[in-house]
């Protein structure tokens, strides 16, 4: 029995994965379900006993195997939907009062207020428990009405006996009741736990969030401090002339970077932090970098960012000596745990059938997305540019660099 169908109890790992109410629906329906076993199984098993013929009884059989299948489809029910359904709920209910006055009146007296001879009222308790868990406090005693009247419809003929009508009839239903308030309580209590687990692990991850954004502030404001404040620092204490060449490019970079900051998101931890560093340092290059970001993870491993910041500076090499064009756009998105990092020019294009790819689209770019489980896609067209797309982690079907000789969509 896998997983699905043991609806994951077995498996502590599997139950974490899950929100707490459905940890809590989960623990309770094996529960439920475990209860009606104990009441069909030995049940069935009276059938083949010589001892009690009435078991053998056609009527009883066939009422018996009713209840077997219900709780069967019952179980396969619960299985797929996680929980009990208003359906499932009014189904047993109805079930029960039927076994109730069919069983009973099929019964002779005196067994027939016994459990081991008038199963049905084992049935009776697992109703109960079910409404117990299933529905809330104010409605619970709607719920548990109907069997309870159909119990005393069919007991009718030897209820008051030995005592008070009113007193015979709460003893008999006395275990119906409590397993009622019991299993309430049960659920009641569990879900609320759930609740609050779940509350303080949302304040638990806020403050680390808080902490993470502190943290990531902090290394901006490093970052600032060795590039844009130091290149200020200089220019003002005169050690670096403004109007030469090398110094309006350091502080056309600085700016660069500056503008990178506040436009990424930051949530995208390294990766976006790197990027940022090889958008800017790209601008040496004669560059104009846009740079966007949107719905990346928080951490990637060392490697696949090292990897793909150095796949994407590749990239932009080629724009800047093989375009013909000043202008990229650089995008980095998220989508079904797959991270993938566009670099797009609108410049002069290739054909990649005529113009295999050099050395530093196959080696610089695939090969090294490659080493770390990753994948690049090259579209191109002759005059309308060219889109390289690094993906991680690739699908494991794709092992080479794709050259294709049309345009990719932005």
């Amino acid at each position: 029995m896998g997983i699905g169908a043991s609806l994951g109890w077995r498996d502590p790992s599997y139950l974490a994965q899950k929100p707490g109410q459905e940890r809590v629906h989960r623990f309770v329906a094996m529960l439920l379900i475990a209860q009606r076993a104990s009441y069909v199984i030995p049940s069935a098993a009276g059938v083949f006993a010589d001892k009690t013929p009435y078991f053998s009884d056609r009527l009883n059989v066939v009422m018996l195997a009713s209840a077997v299948l219900w709780n069967v489809v019952l179980v396969l029910a619960v299985r797929k939907a996680g929980w009990f359904s208003r359906w499932m709920i009014a189904v047993d209910v109805a079930v029960t009062c039927v076994l109730l006055i069919v069983i009973t009146a099929n019964t002779p007296l005196p067994d027939r207020l016994t459990s081991a001879v008038n199963w049905s009222s084992s049935a009776l308790f697992a109703t109960g428990a079910l409404l117990g868990a299933t529905m809330p406090l104010r409605l619970l005693v709607i719920g548990l009405a109907p069997p309870a009247l159909f119990y005393v419809l069919a007991h009718q003929d030897n209820l008051g006996d030995e005592r008070a009508w009113f007193i015979d009839v709460l003893t008999r239903l006395n275990s119906y009741l409590w397993f009622a308030v019991i299993l309430h309580f049960i659920a009641r209590y569990l879900r609320g736990q759930a609740a609050r687990l779940e509350e303080l692990t949302r304040q638990r991850l806020a403050i680390e969030n808080r902490q993470a954004r502190y943290a990531e502030r902090h290394s901006q404001f490093r970052r600032l401090h060795d590039t844009v404040l130091t290149t200020l620092t200089a220019i003002a204490r005169g050690g670096l002339d403004h109007q030469t060449e090398q110094v309006r490019r350091r502080c056309a970079a600085d700016a660069e970077y500056v503008r990178l900051l506040i436009s990424s998101d930051p949530a995208g931890g390294d990766l976006t932090d790197g990027l940022a560093q090889v958008a800017a340092s790209a601008t040496d290059l004669g560059l104009r970098i846009r740079f966007a970001t949107a719905a990346v993870p928080v951490e990637l491993p060392d490697n696949v960012v090292a990897a793909i910041t150095g796949a994407c500076q590749e990239a932009l090499n080629n724009v800047a000596l093989h375009s013909g064009t000043s202008d990229a756009w650089l995008t980095v998105f998220c989508e079904d745990d797959t991270v993938t990092v566009r670099v797009v020019d609108r410049g002069d294009g290739f054909d990649a059938e005529a113009m295999p790819p050099g050395f530093g689209l196959t080696s610089s770019v695939a090969q090294r997305m490659r080493e770390v489980g990753g994948r690049a896609e090259v579209f191109s067209m002759p005059g309308d540019g060219t889109v390289v797309d690094l993906i991680w982690p690739a699908a494991t079907s794709a092992q080479q660099p794709v050259f294709a000789d049309a345009r990719g969509e932005v």
